[in-house]
C-alpha cells in the first residue's frame, strides 16, 4: 500500500507489543475489560455492546495487497498515514485469530477494509494524475474533506472490531489517534506549497502551464470553486495559501487579461464541476446514476457556459435533468442524468410512441413559454427513463438554443442585453453553491448509428436566425416519422441528410392513418406560417396517444405478443357519465356572467361544450361512452379556472388576459380535434366556427384590459383591497413582462410595462420605508401566478390546521397544490420550513409570514436530488398561498412496504431506508435539517422512489392565541430525539435518531415503543437515555447496533449520516 520497508518495521515492532500483551490462553471467561487500551470495547462511549464471548475459528485475515503508485516529488504522502493504520489493524486481525472473535467479524472487517483501500486507491490515483502543482493546490478543500472522510471510516471499521482507539499513555501499548498527525502533514503540504510559489514566481510569466487563457482561467475558476465550497473544512493558514495563489496566477501573462477582478466578484454557478470530479472509476452522483457527456470541440467556454446556464434553470418532469456541467476545461462536459434514447425502443411491441411524442411536447410548450427552443432536434434527443413497470419521457438539451426576441428593453428593465449576457426571462440564479461531487460517472459512448439532427428549412437557410415555435414544431413532426419508421425514413444516412437538405418529405410510415399523417404533413411544412400551432399539435397527440393506449389494451388482453413489455406513462381519465357531465355544466353555464370582461369568451365555449354533450347524448351508446371521459376533463378544466377565476378581483382578473385567452383557444382546439374524431360536422354549426368571433372578443378584452390599467394611482388604490391585492396584481404584471412576453405585441409589452411602473409607484407611495424582498420587480424563480394552476379548491383529499391539499394540473401536468392559510384565518401554519445550519433560536420572536414563506420557498427549490420532493413553484403574495409539487402517489414508506407480501417486505425496508438515508444525507451536505422526520413525511411516488417532503413543518406551526402549546402528537414525539424534547433546536444528529425511529417502524410494522404505550410515557423514557426495545425477528445483531449507534443519548457521539449510508450500502 506504499508504506515503506521503515514503516513496516515500526508497524511490526507495535504489532508485537500487542501479541505480546494478548492473553495466551483466550476462554469463555475472558474478558475484554482485561485486555490493553487497544482491545478496550467502547460500549461506554458509543453505545456498542460487548462482543459473544463463543468462540469461533475465523478465515486467516491477509493485510492488504495493493499498492498506491506514486512518483517521486517533496510534497508529503497524505495516503500513507492511511496505509499505516490499515496496516495495522489488518495485521492485527490476522494475529487476533487466536483470541475469541466471531467469524462474521473477521470476513466483514476484510471486506470493508478492500472497500475502504479500493477507494484510497481511486482517489489518490486520480488526484497523482494531475501532474501540475498549482492544479493539486487547487484541489486543497476536496483533499482534505475525502482524507478526514477515509479517516473516519477507518474509526468506524475499528470500531465494529471492538477495538479501542485511545491516545498513547498509561501502561500497555496503544493506537494513537490520527487528528495530531493529520495536521503535521496538513502543515507540511502548506510549507511545500509556499515554497514552489517562491521558487517559481520569477519564471511564472514563462510558465506553459499558466501561459495559455484558457489555463489561466480554468485555474483561477479552480482555485475560487475550492475555496467557496469547502471553506468549512480549511485552516485559515489554507485559505490565505488559496488567496495568495489565486493573486498570483492572476498577474501572469504581463496582465494580458485583467481577470482577477472579475473572478473575484463572479460568483460560481451552482451547476459548476471540477474538472477533477468526474472520474471513470465512479458511476453516480449522490447514489443516483447518471452519464458524462462531452461538449462537441467547436463549442467554446462561452457557448458551454451560456447552454448550462439555460438547461440548469429548466424544471420540468420531461426536461432531462442537468446536474452539472464543466466550460472551463480543455475537455469541456456535461452531467445528466441516465436513460435511454427512444431509438432503442423502435420495434418493441406495446411500446406507447405516441405517449412518448406527446411527452415531448408537453416539455416543447414549457420551453418556449421560457423562450427557449431547439436548434434541432431527434430522436435520440428523447430519454427513455425506466422504473418498475412505468416509464417518462425527457428532452435532452444539449441542442437547447435562446429564442430570438425584437423587443427593446425599457428603463424598468433596463438597457438591450448584449448576445453573451444572461437572458432576463430565465429564472434568476441567485445561489453561489457548490456542486455536490460526482461520486460514480461513466462516459456515454458514441451510438453505432449516426444521429439524425432534424432541423427546419428556415434554420437551414437562414443560420442566424434562431429557434422558433414553428421550427421546433417541424423538427416534432419529423420525430414522429423517424419514430414510426423504426429510424428507417430513406433507408440509409447519407440519402436521409440529402433528402432533408432538399426539403422532402419522406415517405408516409404505415403504421400512421389518414388522419395522423395528415396532421404531420401540416407539421413539416416548408412555410412556417402553414404550420400547426403546438397548442393544436398537443391536443392531437393526447387524442392519439388515448387511442394507442386503449389499442395496446385491446390487443394485449386477445393476443400475447413476442416482445410486449407493459408500459404506462400515464393514468387513465376517470368514469364520466351523462348526468355529471350536465351537473358541471350548469356549473359553468352560471359562472360565465360572474366575469363580465370575459362573459362573450366564456360563453363561446360553454355553448360549444354544450352543443358536443347534446350530440353525443344521441349518439349510439357504445360509440358515445367511450369520448364522453375526454368531454368531461375538458369541462372540468374550464369549470375549475372559472371558478377560481371569478373569485378575483376585476383588476387581477384582467391582469390574466393573457391566460384567459390561451386557455380559451386551447380548450377549442381540443374541442376540434374532438368533433374531428366523432366526425361530427364543424362547418353546419355557426357556433363551432368560433375562430373569426373569437378575434372580436379577444380584441374587445384587450381594451378593457389597457383601459383599466391605466387608470392614475389614487383610482387604482381604490379599486383595490389592501396592500395584498396591489402586491399581488405587481406580481402578476410582472410575470408576465418578465417570463410571458413572447405572447404579447411590442404596442402591449410597452403598455404592460407602463402599468408595472403605476403599480410600483403606488405600491412604494403606500408603504414608505424599506420593504425588502416585496419589491415587483424583484419576482423569485419559482412564482407561479394562481391563474396557471388548476384545481378544485372545495374538493381537497386532506385538510389541516396547515390549509389543504388537493390535485390539481400545472402546465398540463398532474401535481399536488399545498394551499396554505393566510394570516387572516384562526390558525397559521406556513409551509415546510427547512432549517438551515441549525443555529437558529429556539425563543426568537415571531417571524414575519410573508418572509418566511419566502425563504422556506428559495431554499426548497434550490434542493435538486431523487429522494427529496421536488418543488415546482409557489405563491406567496395575496389570500392565494400555495405551492406546488410532484405527487408521490403511492404513500408513505410504512404504508407502501405493508402493502407488499410478507415475503418481500424484508429486502424493500432495507432499500427503502437506504434511499431515505440518501435524502437525508443529501439535505445535511446543504446544511439543512429536517425537523419532522418521521415516516409520514417520507412518500414514495409512482416509480417506488422515496421522497423526503414536509422539511420541518412542526417547527413552523403557531397559533394566533397566546399561551397555545404545541400538539405533540401532530410533532411526532415517538420519533423525537432527546434534546428535542426536552425544547432544544433540530440539529442533524437529531435527523440521525429520528431516521432510527423510522427504521423501527418500516422494518418491524409497528410505532416505535408499539402502539400500547402513550406519548407521555414514551417522552419519560426518551428524557431518561432509554430506547424502543428490539423487536423480534427483525433486525440482526450488526443491524440493531446501528440503531444504538443512531441513538445514543449524547448527539455528540451519534453517528453522521454520511456513515449510516455507508454501512446501509
Amino acid at each position: 500500500m506504499g508504506c515503506t520497508s521503515s514503516n513496516m518495521r515500526r508497524t511490526a515492532s507495535r504489532l508485537d507489543k500487542v501479541e505480546e500483551a494478548m492473553p495466551a490462553s483466550p476462554s469463555m471467561s475472558s474478558s475484554l475489560s482485561d485486555a490493553p487500551p487497544i482491545l478496550e470495547s467502547p460500549t461506554s462511549t458509543t453505545g456498542y455492546r460487548e462482543m459473544s464471548g463463543k468462540l469461533a475459528t475465523p478465515p486467516a485475515v491477509q493485510p492488504p495487497r495493493r499498492h498506491l503508485h506514486r512518483r517521486r516529488r517533496r510534497e508529503p504522502h497524505l495516503d500513507h498515514h492511511l496505509t499505516d493504520r490499515l496496516d495495522m489493524l489488518a495485521r492485527y486481525l490476522q494475529r487476533a485469530s487466536k483470541m475469541d472473535y466471531q467469524e462474521a467479524l473477521h470476513t466483514q472487517a476484510q471486506k470493508s477494509i478492500d472497500d475502504l483501500l479500493d477507494n484510497i486507491h481511486s482517489f489518490f490515483s486520480a488526484y497523482e494524475a494531475e501532474k501540475r502543482p498549482m492544479w493539486r493546490l487547487a484541489q486543497t478543500g476536496r483533499l482534505v474533506q475525502q482524507v478526514e472522510s477515509f479517516h473516519r471510516t477507518l474509526d468506524a471499521i475499528t470500531a465494529r472490531c471492538g477495538l479501542a482507539v485511545v491516545a498513547p499513555g498509561g501502561a500497555g501499548p496503544s493506537l494513537p489517534r490520527w487528528q495530531a498527525r493529520w495536521r503535521r502533514m496538513r502543515a507540511e503540504r502548506l510549507v511545500f506549497f509556499r515554497s514552489y510559489l517562491e521558487d517559481h514566481a520569477a519564471a511564472s510569466v514563462s510558465n506553459s502551464r499558466v501561459r495559455e487563457t484558457t489555463d489561466q482561467v480554468e485555474l483561477l475558476t479552480l482555485l475560487k470553486h475550492d475555496a467557496q465550497k469547502f471553506d468549512t473544512v480549511l485552516t485559515t493558514d489554507e485559505l490565505e495559501l488559496l488567496e495568495r495563489t489565486f493573486t498570483f496566477v492572476a498577474g501572469c501573462c504581463n496582465n494580458v487579461m485583467n481577470l482577477e477582478p472579475q473572478l473575484r466578484l463572479m460568483p460560481l454557478p451552482e451547476w459548476f464541476v471540477a474538472p477533477y470530479e468526474r472520474t471513470k472509476q465512479q458511476i453516480k452522483w449522490q447514489r443516483a446514476a447518471v452519464t458524462v457527456q462531452r461538449a462537441p470541440r467547436s463549442m467554446t467556454s462561452q457557448e458551454c457556459f451560456t447552454l448550462a446556464s439555460t438547461w440548469s434553470r429548466l424544471h420540468h418532469p420531461h426536461i432531462m435533468k442537468l446536474f452539472g456541467a464543466c466550460h472551463v476545461s480543455r475537455r469541456r462536459f456535461f452531467v445528466v442524468a441516465e436513460g435511454t434514447p427512444l431509438t432503442r425502443c423502435f420495434g418493441d411491441d406495446g411500446f406507447p410512441l405516441w405517449r412518448a411524442l406527446h411527452e415531448a411536447a408537453l416539455a416543447l410548450r414549457y420551453l418556449h413559454e421560457r423562450r427557449v427552443g431547439f436548434d434541432s432536434l431527434s430522436c435520440a434527443d428523447l430519454i427513455l427513463f425506466r422504473s418498475g413497470d412505468r416509464d417518462a419521457v425527457m428532452l435532452a438539451g444539449f441542442n437547447l438554443k435562446q429564442m430570438k426576441s425584437a423587443l427593446e428593453s425599457s428603463s424598468i428593465f433596463g438597457s438591450k442585453r448584449t448576445q453573451l449576457e444572461e437572458d432576463p426571462l430565465l429564472e434568476d440564479d441567485e445561489s453561489e453553491a457548490g456542486y455536490n461531487d460526482v461520486d460514480i460517472v461513466h462516459e456515454s459512448q458514441s451510438r453505432v448509428r449516426a444521429k439524425k439532427n432534424w432541423q427546419a428549412p428556415e434554420l437551414v437557410n437562414r443560420g442566424a436566425v434562431g429557434p422558433t415555435e414553428a421550427s421546433d414544431v417541424f423538427a416534432l413532426g419529423m420525430c414522429v416519422i423517424e419514430a414510426f419508421s423504426d429510424g428507417n425514413l430513406w433507408g440509409n444516412d447519407t440519402e436521409v441528410g440529402k433528402r432533408t437538405s432538399n426539403s422532402e418529405l419522406p415517405p408516409r410510415p404505415t403504421a400512421l392513418d389518414a388522419w395522423q399523417w395528415a396532421l404531420i404533413e401540416r407539421m413539416c411544412f416548408v412555410d412556417p406560417q402553414s404550420r400547426p400551432s403546438l397548442t393544436e399539435v398537443l391536443a392531437s397527440f393526447q387524442v392519439f396517444a388515448e387511442d394507442e393506449e386503449k389499442s395496446n389494451s385491446d390487443l394485449s388482453s386477445t393476443k400475447r405478443r413476442k416482445k410486449y413489455r407493459r408500459h404506462s406513462l400515464r393514468q387513465t381519465l376517470p368514469r364520466a357519465t351523462s348526468a355529471s357531465i350536465a351537473s358541471a355544466l350548469s356549473e359553468v353555464h352560471a359562472w360565465c356572467d360572474e366575469a363580465p370582461e370575459s362573459s362573450a369568451l366564456n360563453y363561446q365555449l360553454y355553448e360549444r361544450m354544450d352543443d358536443i354533450a347534446a350530440r353525443l347524448e344521441a349518439m349510439d351508446a357504445d360509440n358515445a361512452v367511450s369520448h364522453l371521459p375526454v368531454l368531461a376533463a375538458l369541462i372540468l378544466r374550464f369549470r375549475s379556472f372559472l371558478q377560481r377565476h371569478i373569485n378575483e378581483n376585476s383588476l387581477l382578473r384582467l391582469a390574466a388576459t393573457r391566460q384567459v385567452i390561451e386557455m380559451n383557444a386551447e380548450l377549442h382546439g381540443e374541442l376540434d380535434v374532438l368533433m374531428d374524431r366523432l366526425r361530427l360536422n364543424r362547418s353546419g354549426a355557426s357556433i363551432h366556427a368560433w375562430s373569426s368571433q373569437q378575434a372580436v372578443y379577444r380584441a374587445q378584452l384587450w381594451e378593457r384590459m389597457r383601459l383599466s390599467l391605466a387608470m392614475d394611482t389614487q383610482t387604482l388604490t381604490g379599486e383595490l383591497d389592501g396592500e395584498e391585492e396591489l402586491s399581488l396584481l405587481g406580481a402578476l404584471l410582472a410575470f408576465e413582462a418578465k417570463k410571458r412576453r413572447t405572447s404579447y405585441v411590442d404596442q402591449d409589452m410597452e403598455f404592460l410595462q407602463t402599468a408595472l411602473a403605476r403599480v410600483e409607484e403606488t405600491y412604494q407611495h403606500l408603504m414608505p420605508g424599506p420593504t425588502p424582498g416585496k419589491s415587483m420587480l424583484a419576482l423569485p424563480p419559482w412564482f407561479v401566478p394562481p391563474y396557471e394552476v388548476l384545481f378544485n379548491e372545495l374538493d381537497a383529499f386532506r385538510r389541516g390546521s396547515f390549509g389543504s391539499i388537493h390535485f390539481g394540473k400545472w402546465m398540463n401536468l398532474n401535481v399536488v397544490v399545498k394551499k396554505i392559510h393566510t394570516p387572516e384565518d384562526p390558525g397559521i401554519v406556513i409551509p415546510p420550513r427547512s432549517r438551515q445550519g441549525g443555529k437558529s433560536d429556539a425563543k426568537e420572536p415571531t417571524e414575519d409570514v410573508y418572509q418566511r414563506f419566502l425563504n422556506d420557498m428559495s431554499v426548497w427549490s434550490m434542493l435538486k436530488h431523487p429522494n427529496v420532493l421536488k418543488l415546482f413553484g409557489a405563491c406567496h403574495i395575496g389570500q392565494h398561498r400555495f405551492y406546488l409539487c410532484e405527487h408521490a402517489a403511492q404513500g408513505t414508506i410504512d404504508s407502501f412496504v405493508a402493502s407488499k407480501p410478507e415475503k418481500d417486505r424484508g429486502s424493500l425496508a432495507r432499500r427503502i431506508l437506504h434511499d431515505t438515508a440518501l435524502g437525508l444525507h443529501y439535505l445535511h451536505t446543504q446544511n439543512i435539517v429536517h425537523a419532522d422526520l418521521r415516516c409520514n413525511n417520507i412518500l414514495v411516488d409512482a416509480h417506488g422512489v422515496v421522497k423526503l417532503t414536509d422539511f420541518g413543518l412542526s417547527s413552523l406551526k403557531k397559533r394566533n392565541s397566546s399561551g397555545a402549546t404545541t400538539n405533540r402528537d401532530e410533532l411526532g414525539s415517538r420519533w423525537m430525539a432527546p434534546e428535542c424534547l426536552k425544547g432544544e433546536t433540530p440539529t442533524l444528529a437529531s435527523n440521525v435518531y429520528s431516521f432510527a425511529m423510522c427504521a423501527i417502524e418500516v422494518v418491524s410494522g409497528e410505532l416505535p415503543w408499539g402502539w400500547e404505550m402513550t406519548d407521555a410515557a414514551v417522552c419519560s423514557k426518551v428524557r431518561k437515555g432509554l430506547i424502543p426495545p428490539r423487536p423480534a425477528n427483525s433486525f440482526s445483531d450488526s443491524e440493531w447496533a446501528l440503531i444504538e449507534r443512531m441513538c445514543c443519548f449524547d448527539l455528540k457521539e451519534r453517528i453522521t449520516m454520511s456513515e449510516v449510508v455507508r454501512m446501509l450500502t
